[in-house]
């Protein structure tokens, strides 16, 4: 894979369409969409305890689920990428809030454990495109220098999604019903879809998120036919950057999926908390993953160059990774209070791998392959869930406890992250860009 990268005209020296304060209000718009379908996805993790007891759940019938969701979210990923690139990161974004907030109100009328099982697959599937809409925004409309700035700050989209979620499903369960509680979750995505219409849909942001095309190859040329979602797709593959973010991703997954997926249940199993104490503890890990991920994505930005001469951004994911293996360290802490603490530092680090990883891969990807470039890290991250999920299930049962669940998913963080800073090591080379390139 010791291959060189094709580098690009820098987007800083020509005009973007929209201003500056433009264009970081449609990145921080696409940052709430992202939030609200982070909202729509933790609802069931936030209020596990009482779906499982009402439901007569186990543990690894619960991994099954969080597995379904995450293989349909691995299917819908590529052909999600696709339906973007097709419809423009302006349409589906909305689209994608509409179907996530209709999928999440149904969620409240499940009277057995298969309908909710095909609910996740449904939810799934429609919170797939998500993050390549607002990836393709932020490639969009804010220049070279300030994307890691504007990736960051939809990682924290997700952490704000995150961290609001556990209050916000638990208060409505506890004065309601959890049935009333995923009608709730719905509202709030329903209620952003008016905003981003009224940002979107008029002046100069409309054609600038609208679908893109291939500019026209010069006339003493012979004309090249556009590139398939096959071509991006290979393209992306062999591009070095998102080989090695692949196994970051990877490598980070499992801190996330026990701290957002099994959060609840790690308190109330382990710590003697109810559901309804959990959602003072859990914002924290979740906003500690967005700030991590803007801390992260603010110094790679300070210290990125132009486009041709930027460099993988290997300090920063040193530090990253150091943060993250201390999930290893949760077991030996005492009380709910310092495990949390210890967690969320963890997660802090796994924010900025995510940060670090996908700035890395998008330094070097045309704008045609953007949707195809996220799509494979939505991959990833979803075929760690898929496995990871059971197994942690399983682990529970068979322990009682959380203990190796917790050691497990930070010793794993280090294979990935050295694999990472090795190959990030090998020397490459610019090649000279192709005639008829997919513009930046």
């Amino acid at each position: 894979m010791r291959e060189s990268y094709t580098f690009e005209a820098d987007s800083d020296i020509r005009a973007l369409g929209v201003s500056r304060e433009r264009a970081w209000a449609l990145t921080a718009l696409a940052m709430m969409g992202l939030a609200v379908t982070l909202v729509h996805r933790q609802a069931l993790a936030a209020l596990a305890v009482t779906v499982s007891t009402s439901l007569g759940i186990s543990d690894v019938a619960y991994g099954v689920l969080s597995s379904a969701f995450a293989s349909a979210y691995l299917v819908g990923s590529v052909p999600g990428a696709r339906f973007m690139q097709m419809l423009g990161p302006r349409v589906g974004l909305a689209s994608t809030l509409v179907l996530t907030s209709i999928a999440i109100a149904l969620h409240g009328m499940v009277t057995s454990y298969w309908a909710l099982f095909a609910l996740r697959i449904c939810l799934g599937l429609a919170v797939a495109p998500a993050f390549a809409c607002a990836t393709h925004v932020v490639h969009r409309v804010l220049p070279f220098k300030d994307r890691a700035r504007g990736i960051g700050l939809l990682y924290m989209g997700n952490s704000l999604g995150s961290a609001v979620c556990p209050p916000l499903a638990v208060t409505l369960a506890s004065t309601f019903d959890w049935r009333i509680a995923f009608l709730g979750v719905a509202i709030v995505g329903i209620l952003w879809v008016p905003m981003w219409i009224v940002a979107t849909f008029t002046g100069p942001a409309r054609s600038r998120l609208d679908k893109f095309s291939l500019p026209p190859p010069p006339l003493h040329r012979k004309k090249l036919p556009s590139l398939s979602e096959i071509n991006r797709l290979k393209l992306s593959i062999a591009n070095p950057a998102v080989f090695r973010g692949g196994f970051v991703v990877a490598a980070a997954a499992p801190v996330t999926t026990v701290m957002l997926l099994w959060g609840t249940k790690y308190l109330v199993s382990d710590h003697g908390l109810t559901q309804a104490q959990t959602g003072y503890y859990l914002w924290l890990p979740a906003l500690c993953f967005g700030s991590g991920s803007m801390l992260f994505g603010e110094m790679r930005a300070r210290t990125a160059r132009s486009r041709a001469h930027t460099r993988p951004p290997r300090g920063l994911m040193l530090i990253a990774t150091v943060l993250t293996v201390l999930m290893a360290a949760v077991p030996l802490a005492h009380g709910p209070v310092l495990c949390v603490v210890i967690a969320s530092i963890a997660m802090g680090g796994a924010g900025g791998l995510y940060t670090l990883a996908t700035s890395d891969m998008l330094a070097f990807a045309p704008r045609g392959s953007v949707p195809a470039t996220t799509g494979l890290t939505t991959l990833t991250q979803s075929l760690v869930y898929i496995i990871v999920s059971p197994i942690i299930g399983k682990l529970v049962e068979l322990s009682g406890s959380y203990r190796w669940v917790m050691v497990g998913a930070g010793l794993w963080v280090l294979p990935g992250c050295l694999f990472w800073l090795a190959h990030a090591s090998l020397p490459t080379k610019p090649r000279k860009q192709s005639p008829v390139s997919d513009k930046v």
